[in-house]
């Protein structure tokens, strides 16, 4: 069942970090309980189609789904009665709505004084922003991480796909929530979690800010150690136009990569002059450039040489190393990643596929304290789709 056994969430259904945080807590298990709107929430581009995207909709995998009219004061009550019973609550909305639907933190906190109520947002509760509109790529913007993503300076930044909201967001969330949810079965004492992509985003990247305030990332996007300056840590174009990455920042792993490459003996790499770093890089690329890049692959596989294909995300899901980890199960058809992390004793695992969670189930209320009546009159009453 998973090592989130026994931890019940109300999801109040959303776009983009939410859900995929509650996606990361109910593979592990926790007892999911997801409150969409009625009619649902649309698909995430809005080329595709609703219905039709459910079976691909894998943020949604693991919980059950009940459309309720939140704006209706029968809707209001149903959705005490389930935070009544959960461990926590998640919402993704701006600042004040929940409160003006009547289930803010100080209703959700009456109802239930243990709840750890988790509010995911791109600014957070707080700030001159925090009541504006946002996507990731302005929150990675502010948060000072957009700027690390040039491949040159004078670049304009490549735009690294949800970074922001998946893992300064959605990660940030459920992390924040479980120690939420251990405060308050320690103490006995609910309490209100404000996260916001901005600080996760900022977070994500502590190690690299601590590297820029000691002095040790002092040259512009590009230019530092484990940004592209370095011959050693960077990505290379093979003889076929693929790519390989190459890490070796150890020098260690340096040796057998220039081992390999036949450089080890050429000067430019006896010493570490950085009026020498564009040289190297040159030479490094001339000779990737001589082989394609699956027989550079299979030149450095059993080695050290920190040297790995550059995978589009279809070929990622057929190399051996996923193929034996079993990274991306395929659920009705369709291959999808795994449940994470891996649990010795309590795997996590996918139990109720995509587009059976995208829709809604009203007899999942029957968990939640319900009774067979009560749902039956809060479907006649339109309460709930």
């Amino acid at each position: 069942m998973g090592p989130l056994n026994g931890v019940r969430i109300v999801e109040f259904a959303g776009l983009g970090p939410a859900p995929f945080g509650a996606m990361m807590l109910a593979d592990l298990g926790a007892d999911i309980i997801r409150i969409d709107r009625p009619g649902g929430y649309p698909a995430p581009d809005p080329s595709l189609d609703f219905e039709q995207f459910g079976k691909f909709a894998f943020y949604n995998r693991n919980r059950r789904t009940v459309r309720i009219d939140l704006k209706a004061a029968g809707g209001q009550k149903a959705a005490l009665g389930m935070v009544a019973h959960a461990d926590a609550l998640i919402e993704g909305f701006r600042p004040g709505v929940m409160e003006r639907l009547g289930l803010g933190p100080s209703e959700c906190l009456a109802a239930n004084p243990r709840l750890l109520y988790a509010r995911m947002t791109g600014w957070g509760q707080t700030g001159p922003l925090a009541l504006t509109a946002g996507h990731d790529l302005n929150y990675i913007g502010v948060s000072g991480a957009l700027g690390l993503f040039k491949p040159h300076p004078e670049d304009e930044p490549a735009i690294p796909p949800l970074v922001g909201d998946m893992g300064g967001g959605g990660l940030f969330m459920a992390f924040g929530l479980l120690a939420g949810v251990i405060s308050a079965r320690t103490t006995g004492k609910g309490q209100v979690m404000d996260a916001a992509i901005v600080d996760g985003t900022a977070t994500l990247y502590a190690t690299i800010k601590s590297l820029h305030k000691a002095g040790a990332w002092p040259n512009p996007p590009g230019g530092n150690t484990i940004d592209g300056g370095r011959y050693f840590y960077r990505v290379y174009r093979c003889a076929d136009g693929l790519m390989v990455s190459v890490g070796a920042i150890e020098p260690a792993f340096r040796r057998v990569l220039l081992e390999k490459l036949q450089l080890d003996d050429d000067p430019a790499f006896s010493g570490d002059d950085p009026a020498l770093e564009a040289i190297r890089r040159d030479k490094v690329a001339a000779v990737f450039a001589t082989r394609t890049r699956d027989q550079w692959i299979e030149l450095f596989g059993p080695t050290d040489g920190c040297v790995a294909p550059v995978l589009s995300m279809d070929d990622a899901e057929d190399h051996p190393h996923a193929v034996a980890r079993n990274a991306f199960p395929i659920v009705e058809g369709v291959s999808q990643p795994a449940p994470g992390p891996r649990f010795s004793e309590t795997p996590g695992e996918i139990r109720i596929a995509p587009e059976a969670a995208s829709r809604s189930d009203p007899s999942a209320l029957a968990e939640w304290g319900f009774s067979p009546e009560a749902i039956a009159a809060l479907c006649s009453q339109g309460i709930v789709s």
